[in-house]
């Protein structure tokens, strides 16, 4: 294994010997007699330092501006100490709204002036508020980065593009952590970036290194590390979730989450995400239609869409107790919900169904302290604050009376158990309702390999 690992680190260190930088492309200035070189680089590579073949990829997420915390020099040092082993990427975030600051980043790498530009951003000690358009201009140029192309950087989708392929990175791989983020080889620090010491990331790097050197013991080439720690960092597998209802003559495990069967039928429900979109993994909340708790959860697992919006789906469901005292109400409540997705107009065309709409506005209700009025005056209030008409939605909850208690029925049938809350992902059934991280972990335990093997890769750039 020593031998391995020692002809490992020289041909490593030949081969960073050898690369060269790629050649800049020319722009032949207007005046006659003389030509300037201004460097372009694709927009898929990031800005980083070291080569590509090191043994250990360092990644910071960063929104840059001022007041950047002084552990990047740190990295910076790091990197330089070891050339050849060591390749420090940045990804860039949007952070807040303004994207000028975050658009001039990627824009400074495409005219090789990305490192001045974020020495310039340095010199802001001083500036406790966002910088202005303007300002932004003028750091610009004193980096030597064409200030109109600056300019207009916010309307260049692909820099958008690249800017949410580095968002999702950011969360898929970091889950609740806040930039400035550091991954050793695919996988966070101990210590937060803003308070890791010097010697941590000596620590860090050392075990990124050893892992690398494990990796090529294993028959890996150098190639094929990245990928193969990002498959260590996504694929950890479903996390345990304890069952919340056990009967005694039930002689399944706490651990045993069965499939929903036959599968939910989900058409006619509320739902957030693309609409018509048949995704990969639904991700379904039974709860009481008053349910404060529910209206917290699924306001956190709106992120999941966020995240995966082409692969996840919410879709909210009314689930009680039928022979529960408020059953009644319950019922009622259930069926304007369902109603109000049947009648209503869509009210945002890229997430939010009309019942979705609904529901949250029923929520928003119970938490300002209604939820002890009777089923109507909430449904009437609903109806008012979404303008739906009003007409209509009594039509048709005199047309689909009883709908909710015929889709409990059937939610009973395909194995949904007794309670107050469940929740459905990728058709296995979570009685109660799993916090936002144990959601997360499921739903990429869904997804993956399929989907998150084929997600943005640090080795690619993008």
């Amino acid at each position: 294994m020593t031998l391995v690992r020692g002809l490992a680190r020289a041909c490593l260190t030949a081969a960073a010997l050898v690369a060269a930088p790629a050649p800049a492309s020319p722009r032949v200035a207007g005046r006659a007699g003389r030509a300037e070189r201004i460097e372009h680089r694709q927009l898929a590579t990031a800005p980083s330092r070291g080569p590509a073949t090191a043994l250990v990829t360092i990644e910071v997420f960063l929104v840059p501006g001022p007041n950047m915390p002084a552990t990047l020099a740190s990295l910076q040092q790091l990197q330089e100490r070891h050339p050849t082993r060591a390749r420090l990427v940045y990804r860039i975030l949007k952070g807040g709204a303004a994207l000028i600051v975050p658009t001039a980043a990627l824009e400074a790498q495409s005219e090789g002036k990305f490192f001045e530009l974020m020495a310039e951003l340095a010199k802001q000690h001083s500036a406790t508020t966002p910088l202005k358009k303007d300002e932004v201009l003028e750091l610009a140029r004193k980096a030597g980065v064409d200030p109109q192309r600056v300019a207009v950087s916010t309307q260049f989708e692909p820099y958008i593009e690249l800017l949410d392929a580095n968002q999702g990175r950011f969360e898929r791989l970091l889950r609740s952590a806040s930039p400035p983020s550091v991954l050793f080889n695919s996988k966070p620090t101990r210590t937060s970036l803003t308070s890791i010491s010097a010697a941590d990331l000596d620590r860090e790097y050392e075990a990124a290194y050893d892992r690398a050197l494990d990796k090529l013991d294993r028959g890996y080439s150098v190639a094929e590390l990245p990928q193969a720690f990002d498959d260590d960092a996504v694929q950890g597998g479903a996390p345990l979730v304890a069952s919340n209802t056990t009967r005694d003559d039930d002689d399944r495990s706490p651990l045993d989450h069965p499939l929903a069967r036959p599968p939910l039928s989900l058409e006619g429900l509320p739902s957030f995400g693309k609409p018509g979109l048949a995704a990969i993994v639904p991700i379904v909340v039974l709860c009481r239609p008053n349910d404060g708790e529910c209206s917290n959860r699924l306001k956190a697992i709106v992120s999941e869409v966020r995240l995966y919006p082409e692969q996840v789906r919410i879709v909210w469901a009314p689930w009680f107790d039928v022979g529960a005292a408020t059953a009644t109400e319950l019922t009622l409540l259930g069926d304007a919900a369902l109603c109000a997705e049947a009648t209503g107009s869509q009210q945002d065309e890229l997430t939010s169904s009309a019942g979705w709409q609904w529901q949250l506005e029923m929520f928003g209700q119970i938490s300002r302290g209604q939820g002890k009025k009777l089923a109507e005056p909430l449904i009437d209030q609903a109806a008012s604050q979404l303008h739906l008409d009003r007409r209509a939605l009594s039509a048709c909850r005199a047309r689909m009376a009883g709908t909710t208690l015929t889709w409990i029925a059937a939610a009973r049938h395909a194995g949904v158990p007794p309670g107050n809350a469940a929740v459905v992902i990728g058709g296995r059934i979570y009685d109660g309702l799993p916090d936002q991280t144990t959601i997360h972990a499921l739903v990429e335990a869904e997804l993956a390999p399929g989907v998150l093997g084929s997600l943005p890769r640090w080795h690619t750039g993008k």
